[in-house]
């Protein structure tokens, strides 16, 4: 009697762990994330509750499919990425501009109109980003990302934080 309460809390805990790893909203991806949109708390419940009924979230994302990005794949792209252009990313985001970093908010998933507020984000939040001499790569992507979350514009257009 005392294993179902625990068969259902790790049934639920391993729900929101995949949910995590996905694209979307708060439910994350799949068919209930595809078939609810609305990103309010009630609503994102009712598809987390579909995606984990339906047991489809999983497969989708890992194939891929059912509006999921592979938010593994997307993540060690920026890393990759970072890692290949880490000075030149340096000196762009002092400057506010430049290529390397239009190419980083587009990995990022910035909707065109917000690169240059993403480009700005850098240039006055460069402190904050590179916070030592002797940070990574890996470390300047996780200070981008987290000061970029707390921005709602770039919060709100790019996905791939």
């Amino acid at each position: 009697m005392r294993k179902f309460p625990l068969l259902i809390a790790m049934l639920v805990s391993l729900t929101f762990a995949s949910s995590a790893l996905a694209a979307g909203g708060a439910a994350g991806c799949g068919f209930g994330g595809m078939l609810i949109k609305e990103n309010k708390i009630l609503h994102q419940i009712g598809a987390w509750f579909l995606n984990g009924l339906l047991g489809n979230q999983t497969f989708a994302m890992s194939s891929g499919t059912s509006d999921c990005k592979n938010a593994l794949t997307a993540h060690s792209e920026q890393t990759q990425f970072v890692e290949n252009n880490y000075s030149n990313l340096a000196k762009e985001m002092a400057m506010g501009q430049g290529e390397n970093l239009g190419a980083l908010a587009n990995l990022m998933g910035c909707s065109a109109d917000q690169t240059e507020h993403f480009a700005v984000f850098t240039k006055d939040n460069y402190n904050t980003i590179f916070k030592s001499e002797q940070e990574t790569p890996a470390e300047m992507l996780a200070s981008l990302k987290e000061g970029m979350s707390g921005d709602p514009a770039l919060a709100a257009s790019c996905p791939k934080i």
